[in-house]
């Protein structure tokens, strides 16, 4: 991702936690088994929406994707989830920088022990 100044950014590298945000809406459409048009169906946004928040990239300077809340309520319901299984360290005082973008294996682990709980909805 480029280097975003951080007057820019603010003290927070949201390109982390963009990315964080990203693998988490990926993983969670393709456990569902939905595809980026499906989902985008569903939500009531444009398949380009899903994309770029996917690939944590904007049309707008810095050309990071930062959802609107409504954003990620919309996903989580089209989804079948908790806004929660969305967002990037949820339950933790933030870091600069996302430590799930170190260990994203762990939060696919989770998130499907968690959607496996939650499959009957």
């Amino acid at each position: 991702m480029e280097d975003v100044p951080e007057r820019v950014r603010g003290s927070l590298d949201w390109g982390s936690y963009a990315n964080s945000f990203a693998h988490r809406l990926v993983h969670v459409r393709r456990l569902r088994g939905l595809s980026q048009e499906a989902l985008a169906h569903e939500a009531g946004l444009h398949r380009n929406q899903v994309s770029n928040l996917e690939r944590a990239r904007s049309n707008r300077e810095p050309f990071i994707s930062d959802p609107q809340l409504s954003t990620v309520y919309r996903l989580a319901v089209a989804l079948n989830v908790p806004p929660a299984y969305l967002l990037p360290d949820i339950n933790t005082l933030l870091p600069k920088q996302s430590p799930e973008l170190t260990d994203g294996s762990r939060v696919e682990r989770e998130l499907r022990e968690r959607l496996g709980k939650d499959a009957d909805g």
